[in-house]
């Protein structure tokens, strides 16, 4: 009796630790443009961990195209890999030029990182494409202008932001309201919005 179920455990047990060995990546065969849609997928459903994976795969895939390289950034800095991101929204931009989204997302690495110089040069190429919607680029220079203790400057790239955001973007007017009110107390003189 025995011998006759050894045959069945042996291929339960293989079977078993087969599924508990390492994660196994996408299928080399996927299209580049399926790993993307799966990406955001899981981005989407808040699965960062399989989005970086499939990310990886299409930009080694396709390392001449920058769209990955930019997802790829963006999730590894939602991740908290700022190191990571950085590499891969610079790659985006070797490969895709400038981008004024991608340029704002490393703007805000560099800022989390405590690279201010960096940051603010990305945020002002950013604006040199002249990106739209502007008020986001704006409140970007404007939190850097901030850390950089460029108070004024600040308060005006924050109540430009303001002027010009529209009323259905209501977590950003808030947020721009609350920066204003910080950097007023910060820039004495300088009236409410």
């Amino acid at each position: 009796m025995i011998r006759n179920l050894f045959p069945g455990v042996l291929v339960f047990v293989l079977v078993l630790a087969s599924c508990a060995g390492p994660a196994r990546r996408v299928d080399r065969a996927m299209p580049y443009e399926d790993r993307m849609r799966l990406a955001s997928i899981y981005v989407q459903s808040e699965r960062l961990d399989k989005a970086v994976p499939v990310l990886e795969d299409a930009a080694d895939q396709e390392p001449g195209r920058s769209e990955a390289h930019a997802m790829l950034g963006e999730v590894l800095f939602l991740g908290g890999d700022l190191e990571g991101s950085a590499r891969s929204l610079t790659r985006a931009l070797e490969v895709g030029g400038d981008d004024p989204v991608v340029l704002n997302n490393l703007a805000w690495v560099e800022l989390k990182r405590g690279n201010l110089k960096e940051a603010f040069a990305m945020i002002e190429r950013a604006l040199g494409t002249n990106p739209v919607p502007m008020y986001l680029y704006l409140d970007t220079r404007a939190r850097i202008l901030q850390a950089l203790e460029r108070y004024e400057e600040a308060l005006r790239d924050a109540r430009a932001a303001l002027r010009i955001a529209p009323d259905h973007d209501a977590e950003a007017v808030s947020k721009l309201e609350n920066l204003i009110r910080e950097l007023e107390k910060m820039a004495p003189g300088e009236g409410y919005y």
